[in-house]
């Protein structure tokens, strides 16, 4: 009688505490799907957060509208050298868009092995220039050439000639050049350092012009 009681007992307690088996994601989809959910708001919030700082909480990422900044430009030029007789002259020239411009600083190189006779000058670009440095080196073939604005004058602003270049060929006919330096600059009263963004250099033939 007592194992059948132990017999008969045994199925309650096996119906009143069940094994509960691991679940395989059948028995509860609640769980995964309020997953997903959470997952997707998640996703959308980091996309529009993404988008409002690339596009608009960031100034500095705006697109900037070109042609309300203008690039302004101030070069150094050389113009093609112009024969007289045996002496060749150069204009160096100046073309800038900022005002101001109180001197000019033109470092030049060249070969001293073609060209001689070397000299620079003022030209018209200030009216009474003054002039700070003008050095020519005829054995590496350097010219340094600093001038600006007079005592009381005021800064010059626009295009012109700031010096003339003059040099005689040491051989009948060839190509040369005569390039700037990095040393080279352009300064104004309200602005430092050098406001140069450009310096062209020129090579050119010299010698007789070739018959057709």
């Amino acid at each position: 009688m007592e194992e059948k009681t132990a017999q008969t007992e045994n199925p309650v307690i096996q119906q009143t505490n069940p094994v509960i088996a691991p679940s395989n994601g059948t028995n509860n989809p609640f769980v995964p799907q309020k997953t997903l959910v959470l997952i997707g708001v998640l996703a959308l919030i980091t996309i529009i957060l993404l988008v409002f700082a690339l596009h608009i909480g960031f100034p500095g990422n705006k697109p900037v509208n070109q042609a309300s900044v203008p690039v302004l430009k101030t070069i150094l030029g050389i113009s093609k050298p112009v024969a007289s007789s045996s002496t060749y002259t150069a204009n160096v020239w100046l073309t800038t868009e900022r005002k101001k411009v109180t001197a000019v600083d033109i470092e030049l190189t060249y070969d001293p092995k073609i060209l001689t006779n070397v000299d620079v000058k003022p030209g018209s670009f200030f009216p009474n220039p003054a002039v700070l440095r003008q050095t020519i080196d005829k054995v590496k073939g350097k010219i340094s050439f600093v001038l600006g604005i007079g005592l009381g004058q005021t800064p010059i602003n626009g295009n012109g000639t700031v010096a003339i270049l003059s040099f005689t060929p040491l051989i009948k006919s060839g190509i040369t050049t005569i390039a700037f330096l990095k040393e080279s600059g352009v300064t104004v009263s309200t602005v430092r350092p050098s406001i140069l963004t450009n310096a062209q250099g020129i090579q050119f033939p010299f010698g007789p012009t070739p018959t057709p």
